[in-house]
């Protein structure tokens, strides 16, 4: 794309927070590096090799960045192994070792331009050498590594001069096709990974192979993302299959120069105010500078903005995610769980039990959870998202436990001996499934109706009788008020209203049914399940948390409203 005139305040910002780690490096301030760090060691060289050649950096033409950066390429070195991979917890690693080609390739390529540097982009290209072979022929573990594989095959085709050698391979990688869903999340749905690792590697793979389609994953899967940037400059997560799924919120920096670079090859007004919400928020100089430097019209001034943060609803079906926006306050909805499908907790699988946030300002509740002493089966989860017609979203949960009868004459053997078998929460030499069973059932059905000042939740609960508890989980440094202190640290809503103040900001939870005498006595507890109880694990929440007890069957309303008194 043509360069246009440079952003130099980015520019700069950038090169002030490279230059400030690399004279913690130069200082001997950084931590020490292990045998293993090969990604570490490879950045660190990035950011030295950037910090010597960018006009705006402190330390342009610095002797002693090319001495520092000839002992980080003998480590990198030290640190491959005999067949050109490199270990860490994966050994003997391709995607492990990609990820450190990626960022290998692009120095190699900036210490080229520099004279001073020779020695440094030499060895980089010995190492890189050494990789191809092995990244030629190796496999992956997920989704993401597929196209970083790819993108380090490319970069490598380009920096040794072979494309031709590596086209096939990428070539047979991308025949799978780009995994994103319909509604513009890749199929992780991670706002980690697609923007550290996926939309990056497409990118780098529509340039090198001359593949413009290869763009348009990467664009609808950031006006995917638009209105899950909050004000923060975080990406919502917890529509995530990976470990994002268990914060509140990923910060959306990874995303900035993907934004930037079509906010300005294509006008976009929109894109061009994220990577400004994400400016705002700080810059990774030692990420971004190398790629600014690389491709300078990455640095250029942003179009012009829509002049407003994103407001209105968004639905992403295929995740189970519904956004609420309008002014300061947001709601979250997420009924795309696949643990009751997958029926276990398992890395690669959306499973966290948070099925609601809210926020207005910089008052949040970061988690709404259920929880009901069920059999040890869990939190509530849905793996459904549906819309009723007055535009409010049902969420739903059919637990099912019994007790075994007797085996049929038939099916009894003399000697006690059954296969083992699993009952669905535990497993046991009874053959369950040639037992009669004497069901029960639990019911839960969240009904979660967006307003633009906050939201009304209805749950309701048919079935067995038993207790549970709704666990509010706000973000620290607030102060509550209207609940009672309960045994653990939390809190335990008593009255009728709950209030939660944070500077001006505040959120306010009315109860209007599901309380009274019937909430009494009731365990102020999440229940993370037998899953997490077994293993004597913990599914605890942080921040400031109160709950709202009860007894099953029956109806709990409460009312989320945002409000601010400047």
């Amino acid at each position: 794309m043509p360069e246009p005139l440079e952003d130099t305040a980015f520019t700069t910002a950038l090169a002030a927070d490279l230059d400030r780690r690399v004279e913690a490096l130069l200082a001997g301030d950084a931590l020490a590096l292990s045998p293993l760090a090969h990604r570490e060691t490879t950045a660190r060289l990035k950011g030295l090799v950037t910090a010597y050649s960018h006009p705006r950096s402190r330390l342009l033409g610095d002797a002693r960045l090319p001495e520092l950066a000839t002992r980080l390429v003998a480590l990198l070195t030290a640190a491959q192994t005999p067949n050109g991979l490199f270990d860490s917890t994966n050994l003997a690693s391709p995607p492990d070792t990609a990820f450190t080609v990626n960022d290998l390739c692009l120095t190699a390529g900036l210490a080229g331009r520099e004279p001073a540097l020779a020695e440094v982009a030499a060895g980089l290209r010995a190492v890189a050498e050494r990789t191809l072979p092995p990244l030629l022929v190796g496999g992956v573990h997920t989704p993401n590594h597929r196209w970083e594989l790819s993108s380090a095959l490319a970069r490598l085709g380009a920096l040794l001069g072979t494309p031709e050698v590596v086209r096939g391979r990428v070539e047979e990688w991308l025949a799978e096709g780009v995994d994103l869903q319909a509604d513009g999340m890749y199929s992780e749905r991670s706002p980690l990974y697609a923007g550290a690792v996926s939309s990056p590697s497409l990118l780098v793979l529509a340039d090198l192979l001359d593949r413009p389609d290869l763009l348009d994953p990467v664009r609808r899967n950031l006006e995917a993302f638009l209105p899950l940037l909050d004000e923060d400059g975080d990406l919502e997560s917890v529509h995530s299959r990976r470990q994002d799924q268990h914060t509140a919120g990923h910060p959306g920096a990874d995303l900035l120069l993907p934004y930037r670079r079509f906010a300005l090859a294509e006008d976009r007004g929109d894109f061009a105010d994220a990577a400004r919400l994400l400016q705002s928020r700080g810059v990774d100089g030692r990420s971004v500078l190398p790629e600014v430097l690389a491709h300078p019209a990455l640095g250029g001034v942003l179009p012009a903005g829509l002049g407003r943060p994103w407001a209105g609803e968004a639905v992403l079906a295929a995740s189970g995610l519904a956004v609420h926006a309008a002014g300061r306050t947001r709601t979250v909805v997420f009924g795309g769980s696949d643990q009751p499908a997958v029926g276990t907790i398992r890395s690669g699988t959306a499973n966290t039990a948070t099925f609601l946030r809210f926020r207005h300002g910089a008052a949040v509740l970061e988690s709404v959870r259920l929880s009901t002493a069920f059999f040890g089966l869990g939190p509530f989860r849905s793996a459904t998202l549906d819309r009723e017609p007055d535009g409010a979203f049902v969420l739903r949960q059919e637990l099912r436990a019994g007790y075994y009868q007797p085996l049929a004459a038939a099916d009894r053997d003399p000697a006690g001996d059954y296969p083992l078998g699993d009952e669905g929460r535990f497993h046991a030499a009874m053959a369950f499934d040639r037992r009669a069973v004497d069901a029960v059932e639990l019911t839960t059905t969240v009904r979660v109706e967006p307003v633009d000042d906050g939201a009304d939740l209805t749950v309701r609960f048919d079935g067995a009788a038993t207790s549970y508890a709704l666990e509010l989980s706000f973000r620290p440094g607030g102060t509550p008020t209207g609940a009672e202190p309960s045994p653990d640290g939390a809190r335990v809503l008593t009255g009728p209203e709950l209030r939660y103040r944070v500077e001006d900001d505040e959120v306010v939870v009315t109860r209007e049914g599901g309380g009274g005498a019937a909430g009494e006595h009731q365990p102020a507890r999440y229940d993370g399940g037998e899953q997490y109880d077994y293993l004597q694990g913990s599914h605890a929440a942080g921040g400031e948390r109160v709950y709202v007890t009860g007894r099953t069957p029956g109806v709990l309303t409460l009312r989320l409203r945002g409000g601010s008194t400047r």
